[in-house]
């Protein structure tokens, strides 16, 4: 058997050479020649895409971008196709303006049925019939918009346009309510279908279509005991009226009177206080229990009711005090003297004036000094009584005429007697000793003795505080301070 020898013989290829045959390919080399079988970077100048053929492809057909060659096979069938698509697009109505670009991209034509241009797909008119939004609305009875079609629509239902027309009769179109002069944004369509121009007007409108005549509101009201004093504001609102019950004036609204309100929320309150209120006689038992002989009709557990207790005497404590056992009578159970002889007495410091009544041993006057108040002055009353009657007259005098408010907060003192304060520049010593004076005089009580400290006539230097006098002391010592004087001079008689 003979043995068949082939030989391959090997061609060198010139890179100058290569280089040409690209160039005459219309493709510029951008790396030197690679070999002819590897991939050779190129730009193709007839489209200028960067593109990476063969040298032996190149040279064995003729051309080098794939690309290139595809659209001109594309253009090639569509060369064949065109004369039957521009038919199709006859018969649908259309007019081609271009060439033809391919089934499924947009080809612009001239619709001769309205004379617009439009871009179909040649598979849109296939499968629709037509492409034509507006002849299809058209047909189906819907109205075709324009600029100045939808302008003119806008403006004979009182709309003013203030932006150009959006193109849609869906989107919403900002324009000024020529009646209310409110900025709305409706829609043509909306607008054009018999929807009103603007939501606000409309709302009212709807509220004027429901609300009842005056006539109608009044005769609930009068039904319910209500006489109103000016027109009828509408269900919600309040309506001045008259209660007939009472004569006061109220302002309850229709739709709660019409739920079953009363109308008068003082009469409400006496109502349910009435149906609350324990029943005289029981009162009258709880009172007896304690000793306590009603003079007066019961006037709520939480009032001062006039009574004589046991001693003789006339107490005004209220029932709910009573039935705990409380308050029964102050002459009897107080430990200050309402019977007997009592103190008033005014202590000051560097701030503030104060003002109390005291048992005639003066043991509230040691509290005050521990915690730094000196004594102005005391005065001697026949009766604790009388003492507690003038110093109520002097916080009056205080608060009502000269409107001097409390010189210290409740935190402040730890007395419970802030609210008998007053700063030292409103109501000084001797000035409240002179109105004290006077005030006896009128109401024809008798000041016994009246007995004055150096606190009367010269303002003291220091200041009460609320932690005592050790504990005052402890502070200065741990700040380094000195220790202020704290005078008290026993009263002399004046």
């Amino acid at each position: 058997m003979a043995i068949r020898t082939i030989r391959i013989v090997s061609i060198m290829v010139n890179p100058d050479d290569a280089a040409r045959l690209m160039r005459d390919a219309g493709c510029m080399p951008l790396v030197p020649y690679p070999g002819s079988a590897v991939p050779w970077p190129s730009v193709h100048e007839a489209c200028g895409r960067e593109i990476a053929p063969n040298y032996a492809n190149v040279r064995k057909r003729g051309r080098a971008c794939k690309h290139c060659a595809a659209d001109a096979r594309g253009a090639k069938r569509r060369a064949g196709l065109a004369a039957a698509a521009a038919e199709e697009m006859r018969a649908a109505g259309f007019e081609p303006m271009e060439d033809y670009p391919g089934a499924e991209k947009p080809w612009r034509c001239l619709h001769e049925p309205c004379g617009q241009e439009l871009t179909p797909s040649l598979n849109t008119v296939r499968a629709n019939g037509t492409a034509c939004r507006d002849c299809s609305a058209r047909a189906a009875g819907r109205t075709v918009w324009t600029a100045e079609t939808a302008t003119v629509a806008f403006r004979e239902r009182g709309l003013e346009p203030l932006e150009p027309w959006p193109g849609s009769s869906t989107k919403p179109w900002r324009a000024r309510h020529v009646e209310c002069g409110r900025i709305v944004t409706p829609r043509l369509g909306n607008v054009a279908a018999g929807q009103g121009p603007c939501r606000e007007c409309g709302q009212e409108a709807a509220h004027a279509a429901m609300r009842l005549d005056h006539d109608h509101a009044a005769a609930l009201f009068l039904a319910a005991g209500l006489e109103p004093l000016e027109p009828y504001p509408g269900v919600d609102a309040p309506w001045r009226s008259r209660h007939l019950r009472c004569g006061g004036e109220t302002s309850p609204t229709y739709s709660n009177v019409k739920a079953g309100s009363r109308g008068c929320n003082a009469c409400f309150r006496r109502d349910l206080a009435d149906q609350l209120r324990m029943p005289e006689a029981e009162a009258r038992a709880i009172m007896t229990e304690k000793g306590l002989e009603p003079i007066e009709p019961y006037p709520g557990s939480g009032k001062p009711w006039a009574s004589r207790h046991t001693c003789g005497r006339v107490v005004t404590p209220t029932m709910a005090n009573v039935a705990q056992g409380k308050g029964i009578c102050r002459y009897c159970n107080s430990a200050f003297p309402y019977a007997g002889l009592a103190v008033l007495y005014l202590v000051a410091d560097r701030h503030a004036v104060k003002i109390g009544v005291a048992s005639p041993d003066l043991r509230r006057l040691a509290d005050h000094r521990r915690f730094g108040w000196l004594l102005a002055w005391t005065v001697d009353v026949s009766t604790g009584d009388d003492a507690y009657n003038l110093e109520q007259a002097i916080l009056s005098w205080w608060r009502n005429e000269l409107g001097a408010q409390p010189a210290y907060e409740a935190g402040d003192l730890p007395q419970f007697g802030f609210s008998e304060t007053a700063r030292w520049e409103d109501a000084p010593p001797d000035k409240v000793l002179a109105k004290l004076r006077a005030l006896a005089a009128d109401g024809g009580i008798v000041l016994a003795r009246i007995h004055e400290a150096a606190a009367a006539t010269e303002r003291p230097a220091a200041t009460a505080n609320a932690v005592g006098a050790r504990a005052h002391a402890a502070q200065l010592a741990a700040t380094g301070a000195a220790r202020p004087a704290l005078p008290w001079r026993i009263p002399v008689d004046r």
